[in-house]
C-alpha cells in the first residue's frame, strides 16, 4: 500500500473512531430512566444506586467524547501530529489487553469483554500500521 493510501485511510479510521467516541457526550446528559433501561437491556440486571456510579459515567463518557474530539484534530493533518497519532496507536494496543481484564473481572458478559478489548488493540495495531513512514 502506498504511503499516501495509508495516509488517507488513517485520517478516515481516525475520523471514524472519533466520531464514535463523541457518541459518549450523549451519556453526559441521558436521564438515569434511559441508563437502566440500556443497562437491563445489555443483561446486565438492575443498575445500582449511588452518586459515585453516575459521577463516574458522565465524567468517564465526557472524557471519551472529548477525546472523540482530539482524534479528529488529529485527523486534520497526521503527519504533523504523528507524535499523537502514534501515542494514540500505543494506548490503544495496550488498552486491549488492560480492558479485557477489567472487563472480565468486573462481570461484563463476554461478547462485551472480546469486542472490547480486541476492538481496541485492533485500532491501535491499524493505527501504528497505517502511520509507519509518515
Amino acid at each position: 500500500m502506498k504511503e499516501e493510501d495509508r495516509k488517507l485511510l488513517l485520517t478516515w479510521l481516525l475520523r471514524l473512531v472519533g466520531l464514535l467516541e463523541m457518541l459518549a457526550f450523549i451519556a453526559v446528559v441521558m436521564p438515569r430512566a434511559w441508563m437502566e433501561a440500556s443497562h437491563a437491556w445489555l443483561g446486565l440486571g438492575p443498575m445500582p444506586e449511588g452518586s459515585v456510579l453516575m459521577f463516574l459515567i458522565r465524567q468517564a463518557s465526557y472524557a471519551y467524547g472529548m477525546h472523540g474530539i482530539s482524534l479528529w484534530i488529529i485527523a486534520s493533518d497526521v503527519r504533523r501530529f504523528r507524535a499523537l497519532v502514534l501515542l494514540n496507536g500505543i494506548s490503544f494496543v495496550l488498552a486491549g489487553p488492560v480492558f479485557f481484564v477489567i472487563d472480565y473481572t468486573s462481570g461484563m458478559p463476554s461478547w462485551w469483554t472480546a469486542v472490547d478489548g480486541l476492538s481496541c488493540a485492533c485500532f491501535g495495531a491499524a493505527m501504528l500500521w497505517l502511520s509507519r513512514g509518515n
